[in-house]
């Protein structure tokens, strides 16, 4: 009778197990593809690039944007600087010259320890753009960070705040299938979770 009872219970085990172990393999099997986010867009007010290992393959994708005459500005805000963009791709440095732009400079008022640098960065395009009166803006970054990206814009940028799109560059590479991943491709795409849990851990208590 003993017997009759413990097989039915460790088959029940097993199921279980097997369903977590496909669960989690299939997490893992999808994990660099979510990271892989970008969205249709449109013409917007600017262009917000962001800082990141590889800044030389953001700015060709940024300045690919400006030569289609998809924004007006040119927004990086980890180095503090904007530009006003012209016809045919002309670009024109716009001083800091007001209060809340001045502040982004880390040795004047630099963030809490605890903050990602491009959570920072976002609090930066988000006061040049309400300076300036921008309401839209594409963001540029590395592929496997533009999730993350996301998932910062909509909670610093308020609901009203205007439009934003989402465009990786395509000048570096990202491979989205799980055997085309390098170590080093893994390394970046555990980072970048690791980073997204650490946002949304602490952001409830910025606000």
């Amino acid at each position: 009778m003993l017997q009759d009872v413990i097989v039915p219970i460790n088959r029940k085990r097993l199921l279980v197990l097997i369903l977590v172990i496909v669960s989690l393999l299939g997490l893992i099997l999808s994990a660099p593809n979510y990271l892989l986010y970008s969205s249709p867009y449109k013409k917007a007010d600017a262009i917000v690039v962001l800082l990141g290992p590889d800044f030389n393959a953001r700015q060709k994708e940024a300045y690919d944007l400006i030569s289609e005459g998809m924004a007006d500005y040119l927004i990086i805000p980890a180095y503090n600087k904007t530009y006003r963009v012209f016809d045919k791709g002309a670009i024109k440095y716009l001083p800091a010259d007001f209060p809340e732009r001045k502040t982004m400079k880390k040795n004047v008022d630099a963030p809490p320890r605890f903050y990602e640098d491009t959570h920072w960065e976002i609090i930066g395009a988000k006061k040049v753009m309400s300076h300036y009166g921008l309401r839209s803006a594409i963001f540029v970054s590395s592929p496997y960070h533009m999730r993350r990206i996301k998932i910062m814009v909509i909670r610093v940028f308020d609901k009203n705040d205007g439009v934003f799109y989402f465009i990786p560059t395509h000048y570096e590479k990202a491979p989205a299938g799980f055997w085309e991943l390098s170590s080093a491709d893994w390394k970046k795409v555990a980072r970048e979770y690791g980073k997204i849990l650490w946002f949304l851990v602490y952001f409830p208590w910025t606000k």
